[in-house]
């Protein structure tokens, strides 16, 4: 069956991400204090340490949780009330010190497949970070769709997220592509799901059998190689 559509991962994929956990810590401490709240760094690093910890505790059990649940708990630890207001002031804290690199030609990528193709990002992150950064970077037009795991409270390879970001898009498992860096959560992921998948290379990752690119820039001419006559 013809490719109607692709989805495609965003860290690693897409684009590179980082933050200066230190500078973004004073940053968190100073908002704290700002509000009236003193606390020590340490403390503040254990609480965010052990919410996060939480966080993997569902996160293997195939649930997500959402940046504000996340900090909400870790405020709780602190003896700071968790309201929406103060943790949405956090949340853009993160946004602020989150540096994202998009791969050099991924503008062009977008733009040549939204031509032919429905297109979403389907990525797994507790922030809206990667959708902020598509904004900011003006490809969000490109898009039909940009779905982040704590949009759905499920994350990568569950086979819900992909479905999800298909009936948004209005497409059959078949009729679509994944495309992402890691073998578990994309790879695996997206074929439990029904879905052809193209692995990103460069994770070092290995035990992928099937097609692969060196990087994101090959994907045109391979979904051209692949689309059925």
């Amino acid at each position: 069956m013809a490719i109607r559509a692709v989805i495609l991962d965003f860290g690693g994929t897409l684009a590179d991400g980082s933050i200066d956990w230190e500078e973004y810590h004073r940053a968190v401490q100073g908002l704290l204090g700002a509000l009236g709240f003193e606390v020590c760094m340490n403390r503040l690093r254990e609480a965010i340490a052990a919410a996060l910890g939480r966080l993997e505790e569902f996160r293997a059990r195939g649930d997500e949780l959402t940046f504000e649940v996340v900090y909400g708990h870790a405020l709780s630890m602190l003896g700071v009330p968790p309201d929406e207001e103060t943790l949405a002031m956090i949340h853009d804290v993160f946004r602020r010190h989150f540096r994202t690199t998009f791969r050099p030609c991924v503008e062009d990528v977008l733009r040549r497949l939204s031509a032919r193709y429905k297109l979403a990002v389907l990525s797994n992150a507790i922030s809206d970070a990667p959708r902020v950064a598509l904004q900011r970077s003006r490809l969000m037009g490109l898009l039909d769709a940009v779905v982040c795991s704590r949009d759905m409270g499920v994350r990568k390879p569950d086979p819900r997220a992909f479905l999800h970001v298909l009936e948004m898009l209005g497409v059959e498992a078949d009729e679509a592509v994944h495309v992402g860096d890691s073998v578990e959560a994309d790879m695996e992921g997206a074929t439990a799901a029904g879905m052809r998948a193209i692995w990103v290379r460069g994770g070092g990752e290995s035990g992928w059998a099937g097609t692969s690119i060196g990087s994101i820039c090959e994907l045109p001419k391979l979904l051209s190689e692949l689309q059925d006559p």
